[in-house]
């Protein structure tokens, strides 16, 4: 049994989690049950978050308890914060750099770990806020690589956040198939292999630490850049764009993976010609410049400029080329986009709905969201503590420099929200203790549908918003905008089914039916057009 500390504070984790994200658990099937040593392997980019995403995932009929770990110099201290670590199970961790770079043994925390325990390490060893996924380091594997009846489970972990900083932003937990160390899958850290080849006891881990990366990193958005998965959403849009959230979060992460792989292959083909790989390109000219570009975006406020269909078809052939060019008219594009404020998909229809039904449309909005805005305003009153202290927490976080500190927003968030829920709660229920029976649960059941009509608000605000611009759009300016779309989508089209193996038809990756129409509303999470929407009045598609 979990002791009470513990359970509490997955209690409340599972509680602030769940309102400052939309989340989606996967492969709870591969999680060994209690009893099973098994090692959680996550990747790290988060901080915090991390941890408190993996407690308040895994249920506790899968894991009673899973075990973080903390440098052991927390034991050594007195402060709350120390105290908190040790209260919740955590296992002490010897770092050498705590020990002047002496050699450290972490036997009596491994012991943990034979007894049958849960243990999350972060093979990264930092968390960071990048577009990919660093190199794991193979320090998690040498502690048993010499002992001959050890049973371990490597279960590795993809954490995927589409915003990780954002409210309501979706994120994908999703457990990965267990690597499973037992004395008869000892070959897996032999230093000889089953064809014969010789390799040291180094290389062997070294070896099952890259698969394990691997694993994690086919099932995230793992990027060589922010520009890449940038273009590679843009690209997924113009594929299927329709499908929205008709599939699920799990699958949107892969299908957007696939684009992805495909768009990194320009940053390859960059590499090559930067050094030397001129062969076919005279003096050593960028093959960039050989070939005019089919889009190319002038100064801001221009439209884009296109070439003639035929031309660009014939661009096709050359792979390289075409995927070099097809990143750079995909920038241009989405950066078209950002700049009017209009989503990809109102451009998808050949004539723009007329001003009558945008008026229409735009006035519905607004109704909508005074409505919302009416019933959300005692949720607002309830949440207003969490809302300002997380905002002077975050605006804190921002006078510093950024690169080191992003990844700790959203920490600081969830653990402001876990503090001050209680006091909140209570003090409501305090000023209505005449009615406690009813408030008891009626106040949370009314700050949870504050975000969810929040979410409602903004999102009608945002379409309003749109529809406005939109509106005001000349048609000259739309039909050109949607001749450009078309001449880049009909190329996303080719390599997507070609390149890619996927369907003509996007429709059919769908798997399984999901409630649409205006007539279906889940309180537990909003009916998004599109997984990339968050709590803003703008489309967000660039990362920090």
């Amino acid at each position: 049994m979990s002791p009470l500390p513990y359970r509490i504070v997955r209690f409340l984790f599972q509680i602030s989690s769940n309102a400052f994200y939309a989340v989606e658990v996967g492969g709870l099937e591969n999680i060994p049950p209690d009893g099973c040593p098994t090692i959680l392997c996550p990747n790290h980019s988060n901080s915090l978050t991390d941890s408190i995403l993996l407690l308040s995932s895994v249920p506790p009929e899968k894991r009673d308890m899973i075990r973080m770990t903390a440098k052991d110099t927390f034991w050594n201290k007195t402060d709350a914060f120390s105290l908190f670590i040790k209260s919740v199970g955590t296992v002490p961790i010897k770092r050498a750099k705590d020990y002047n770079n002496a050699k450290v043994d972490n036997t009596s925390s491994f012991e943990t770990l034979e007894k049958g325990n849960c243990i999350c390490l972060f093979p990264e060893g930092i968390s960071r806020y990048h577009s990919q996924v660093a190199n794991f380091k193979p320090g998690i594997l040498t502690r048993n690589k010499d002992k001959e009846d050890f049973s371990v489970n490597l279960l590795t972990v993809s954490i995927v956040y589409n915003h990780r900083e954002k409210f309501r932003s979706n994120v994908l937990v999703q457990f990965n198939p267990p690597i499973v160390l037992t004395p008869k899958h000892q070959n897996l850290l032999k230093t000889i292999t089953e064809d014969g080849r010789r390799r040291s006891c180094e290389q062997a881990i070294n070896e099952l630490t890259n698969a394990m990366e691997e694993m994690i990193r086919s099932n995230s958005l793992d990027s060589p850049d922010w520009q890449t998965l940038r273009i590679a959403h843009t690209a997924r849009k113009l594929y299927a764009g329709e499908l929205g959230t008709r599939i699920s979060f799990s699958e949107y992460v892969k299908l957007t993976k696939k684009f992805i792989d495909l768009m990194s292959k320009v940053k390859t083909v960059e590499n090559g010609i930067s050094e030397g790989s001129s062969n076919n390109i005279p003096n050593g000219t960028s093959i960039l410049d050989e070939k005019e570009f089919i889009v190319e975006r002038v100064d801001a406020g221009n439209l884009l400029t296109v070439d003639n269909p035929e031309t660009a078809n014939e661009k096709i052939s050359h792979q390289g080329v075409d995927l070099a060019i097809l990143s750079r008219d995909l920038t241009a594009y989405q950066d078209l986009l950002d700049s009017r404020g209009i989503k990809d998909y109102r451009f998808s229809n050949p004539i723009p709905l007329s001003k009558p039904a945008l008026i229409f449309r735009i006035y519905l909005r607004v109704i909508w969201a005074f409505v919302l805005a009416s019933l959300s305003l005692p949720g607002w009153a309830l949440w207003s503590p969490v809302f300002i202290a997380v905002k002077y927490k975050e605006y804190q976080i921002r006078k510093l420099p950024i690169e080191e500190n992003l990844d700790e927003i959203a920490q600081y968030k969830l653990l402001i929200s876990a503090i001050l829920l209680i006091p909140i709660y209570l003090i409501a229920c305090f000023f209505t203790l005449p009615f406690i029976l009813i408030t008891s649960w009626l106040i949370p059941l009314l700050m949870w549908l504050t975000i969810r009509w929040t979410e409602d608000l903004f999102q009608s605000m945002r379409s309003c918003i749109s529809l406005t611009k939109l509106l005001l759009l000349p048609l000259s300016e739309y039909s050109e905008i949607r001749s450009i779309r078309e001449n880049i989508r009909m190329r996303v089209q080719e390599l997507a089914v070609r390149e890619l193996g996927l369907p003509e038809n996007p429709e059919n990756l769908i798997s399984k039916v999901r409630p649409r129409g205006m007539g279906y509303f889940s309180i537990r999470r909003r009916r998004k057009k599109d997984y990339n929407e968050v709590l803003r009045l703008w489309d967000v598609s660039a990362y920090e």
